[in-house]
């Protein structure tokens, strides 16, 4: 081997790096393909930039009945500074099934933006995800979405609740499964001695029925096989409870996990390859069924039996161990399970010669790079010249190049010209081609400092409590930001230990693909064990939110879903025939405001789209179209809904149900009891005291009528005459309307506004319409009420609406008059979080049960940093905790918390 030729590189920030490679080593130069890999990247930064989101949170978990609060940070991938590329963010509520449970669009100005999702007294009880996005988002891969678990309990469908544990024990036609199902009513005693039936449902297809019982603890132990064709995560558990005594049957379903003797264990070589004769360090990554990290222990056997190295792994089912690969050997690995049966796992290839790259993080100063060339002979295809770029979030931090490299090189990089996150390194050939990459964090602790203080030691029930925030950045300096803050019971509600946070996000697991346990551990301590863990992460996480090779290659994403700075309303004009009507005028009108017009033209397609601010639900919108030139009947065919990436399954997958804890238990015993309130007021009913016979089919919404405000004069259909015209139907029957002419005019104003289902139409048009299709004809007079209406409404409104069952006539007969109303996705109009006020007299006393005492999404701290709020407490005299996040406008990321006791005084 050559001797090493250490280097001593300096960084080179994108914008300086030609200035700053002057004063680099002569041996360490810039070249043609370094210039061509940042010319590459910084296009790729200037026409993709990338965006991330967070969402913080007002709990960890939620029940029927409750609302989740959200505040939305929306900011650049770059430097994590508010994003203003976007300003609308789309958050959906994901099922089980990963389907779409509910979504809402939220307004995002500056970056933040804020809603809620209010949780029906009848959704089922399963494990949740919140997914956040923006239509830009959408560009790139799911992964980079904003992604969040949480489980929804539903104490309120009914008085027993049941609670199972999985064991399974592989056999040779599948697996042999006993689930232990607990039986309780919601006070927590025991169901004993109740006969049940139950049963599997697999791909549509149910087993036969078993029975069992009870025993005096409320616990069921069933038996059955899950064969090996059957997918676990597509099975379920269907199970019929009969109490003593005659009382009302209960059916309950659960999802069968998967089995956690189903291990994956993946060997990943640090440099991507393993390279005969030379130490190679191999990451490990064990997951079971569900897709979280499995401990386990093993050792790596050549294939003549002998052992070539012991492993096991650290934390979250990774870890790392290295070797000497021989020439002309294979080795595998050989794992124990946990059901005892070894599994092997063919380790890769190691190549005769290549390139490997180790890398140490444990430097307080500088990120030691060691690049060795191996099994090259001179002038075979060994790599003539190396390049290296070091970047965060897509911006260049660090480059060097060497020509005619030695067999080892030695790098040492800079921390300090790195900011704080994931960091990739890159090392291309003198062709361009990657030849070995890295990932790996920097931290210098550099978060915001925030600090939550009361006004006093501890506070009374129903006190009102009075909390200053106080924001600093790393160096004691005040700052002013953007925070969101909630103060939640801790006896209830319980904090997910090392869970994730804004921190945690935005530094690491947002430039990362697939499920990462516990995120907050690697920010817990600055023990050598911690920074291990997450180097360990790093070395074995696969996927990376920049691609080298791809984009190198030029396969960029298609930019299929735009930047959006406000919702749209978009769709094609079409001709009879079907075929595009190219450059039809197209008007756009709000009915709430009629004045609020906007026109533009077709595009050569017939295509054409609307940006509408202030887009929310009583907002209704309609597109009128025209030919460009001349007349003739056309179709307008609105976009249906937005085009949305497709949920792709993300782990855990099923896991294993975890035990309720005592402080959620509480929880949903608070939420139970609040029910019980809300039936003394009136406001909910349990659904377990109602018998349901047949599911009642919700009833169809009606089509909006127009009406804005009372009208002067309704004519029902019975009333209406068949045979003429519908405004001839109305001559003698509106005191003050004149039809003359086939002209209509109120009280001697000119001609007034046509609507018909709340879409505005010409007098012909109206004409024109059946009176079979009537459903009844409102008249607004000229006055203060047709105002609402506009300039156009000035003159008095005539509202038409349809018949439900001529909606389908509608289609047909009035399909081609150029006119659709907007039935898409609008702004949520954000609500307040309500909260008592107990300084002031109380219509009724009831008891406050809250678990979320304090809300908050708009917190901003002055130029010294501080801001303040208040809130009353509630009955219970325990402790409570509040947690506030947020960032500045120069991209600080920020986390506090903060206790408060209340007890009686």
């Amino acid at each position: 081997m050559r001797s090493p030729l250490k280097l001593t590189v300096y960084p080179a920030v994108l914008a300086f790096f030609l200035l700053l490679a002057a004063f680099s080593p002569k041996t360490w130069q810039a070249n043609p393909v370094l210039d061509k890999l940042l010319s590459v990247l910084t296009l790729f930064q200037k026409n993709y930039p990338q965006e991330k989101v967070y969402l913080h949170l007002d709990k960890p978990y939620y029940a029927a009945g409750d609302d989740i609060w959200f505040k939305a940070y929306l900011v650049n991938g770059t430097d994590n500074t508010p994003s203003l590329l976007s300003k609308v963010l789309y958050v959906e509520l994901l099922n089980q099934e990963d389907s779409v449970y509910s979504r809402i669009a939220v307004n995002v100005e500056n970056g933040v933006g804020h809603g809620d999702f209010m949780l029906q007294d009848t959704i089922s009880e399963e494990q949740y995800r919140l997914r956040a996005y923006t239509s830009w988002m959408q560009n790139f891969n799911e992964d980079y979405f904003f992604h969040h678990n949480l489980k929804i309990w539903n104490p309120r469908s009914g008085e027993i609740v049941a609670t199972p544990t999985f064991q399974f024990k592989k056999q040779a036609q599948g697996d042999s499964v006993l689930a232990t199902v607990t039986f309780k009513n919601q006070k927590g005693a025991a169901i004993p001695s109740a006969a049940l039936t139950y049963g599997t449902l697999a791909e549509g297809k149910q087993s036969a029925k078993r029975k069992a019982n009870t025993n005096a603890k409320g616990e069921a132990q069933l038996r059955f096989l899950l064969p090996s064709a059957d997918k676990p995560q597509n099975t379920q558990l269907l199970v019929t409870l009969q109490p003593e005594g005659g009382k009302k049957t209960t059916q309950h379903s659960f999802r069968i996990p998967a089995p956690s003797h189903q291990l994956d264990v993946q060997f990943l070589p640090e440099s991507g390859q393993m390279v005969t004769g030379m130490w190679t360090v191999l990451g490990v990554k064990a997951t079971n069924g569900a897709g979280l990290g499995q401990d386990v222990k093993g050792a790596v056997f050549d294939q003549t039996g002998k052992k070539a190295a012991d492993f096991s792994t650290l934390k979250f089912g990774m870890g790392r161990f290295g070797f000497v690969p021989q020439p002309g050997m294979q080795y595998q690995a050989r794992v124990k399970n946990s059901d005892g049966s070894e599994i092997v796992y063919p380790l890769p290839a190691a190549q005769e010669k290549g390139v490997v790259l180790a890398l140490d993080n444990t430097k307080p100063d500088n990120v030691k790079v060691k690049i060795y060339l191996v099994g090259y002979q001179d002038g075979d295809k060994r790599p003539q010249s190396l390049s290296i770029v070091g970047q965060t979030g897509g911006k260049v931090y660090f480059t060097g190049h060497v020509p005619q490299p030695k067999d080892l090189l030695i790098v040492d990089i800079p921390r300090a010209n790195f900011p704080t996150g994931v960091a990739q390194l890159t090392l291309f050939s003198e062709t361009g081609d990657p030849l070995a990459e890295r990932l790996f964090f920097v931290n210098h602790q550099q978060s915001l400092q925030l600090s939550l203080t009361t006004d006093k030691p501890a506070y009374a029930p129903r006190e009102k409590v009075t909390m200053r925030l106080q924001a600093r950045d790393h160096a004691g300096k005040a700052v002013s930001g953007h925070f969101s803050i909630a103060v939640t019971d801790a006896q209830k509600v319980e904090h997910t230990p090392n869970g994730s946070s804004i921190l945690t996000h935005f530094l690491l697991t947002s430039d990362l693909r697939g499920h990462i346990e516990q995120p907050g551990y690697y920010f817990s301590s600055q023990e050598p064990q911690v920074a291990l863990a997450l180097d360990n992460l790093l070395l074995t996480q696969g996927f990376r939110r920049f691609a080298w090779k791809e984009i190198l290659a030029n396969k960029l994403p298609s930019l299929a879903y735009p930047l959006e700075q406000s919702l749209t309303v978009g769709g094609t004009v079409l001709k009879p025939s079907g075929k595009p009507e190219p450059f039809a005028l197209v008007t756009l009108y709000d009915l709430r405001n009629v004045t609020n017009m906007s026109q533009d033209t077709a595009d050569a397609q017939g295509r054409f789209r609307f940006g509408v601010n202030g887009l929310i639900d009583s907002t209704y919108i309609v597109v009128k179209a025209k030919p460009a030139k001349g007349k003739g009947p056309l179709e307008v065919r609105l976009d249906k809904r937005l085009p949305v990436t497709r949920v792709s399954a993300r782990a855990p997958f099923n896991a294993l149900p975890e035990m309720v804890t005592p402080a959620q238990q509480n929880y949903l015993q608070a939420n139970r009891e609040q029910l019980r309130l809300d039936q003394l007021s009136g406001k909910s009913i349990l659904l377990s005291t109602v018998d349901i016979n047949a599911k009642k089919e919700a009833p169809e919404t009606p089509f909006y009528s127009g009406l804005l405000t009372s009208p002067d004069k309704t004519v029902k259909a019975t009333e209406l005459t068949q045979g003429i015209n519908l405004l001839e139907n109305l001559r003698g029957r509106v005191a003050g309307l004149i039809i003359n002419n086939g002209n209509v005019s109120m009280r001697g104003a000119g001609p007034p506004l046509y609507l018909l289902d709340g879409m505005p139409v010409d007098v012909e048009f109206i004409k024109g319409v059946s009176i079979l299709d009537v459903e009844n004809i409102h008249i607004i007079k000229p006055g203060p009420s047709a105002v609402m209406y506009g300039t156009q409404g000035g003159n008095g409104v005539i509202v038409v609406t349809l018949k439900k069952g001529a909606s389908g006539n509608r289609s047909s007969t009035y399909k081609y008059k150029g006119v659709a109303g907007y039935q898409g996705i609008r702004y949520q109009t954000a609500r307040e979080f309500y909260m008592p006020l107990y300084d002031k007299p109380q219509k009724e006393e009831l008891p406050d049960l809250r678990t979320t005492l304090f809300w908050s999404p708009s917190v901003q701290t002055d130029v010294q940093g501080n801001a303040s709020f208040s809130f009353f407490a509630a009955d219970a005299q325990t402790t409570y905790r509040a947690l506030v996040e947020g960032f500045t406008a120069y991209g600080q990321l920020g986390q506090g918390s903060a206790s408060i006791q209340v007890r009686l005084q």
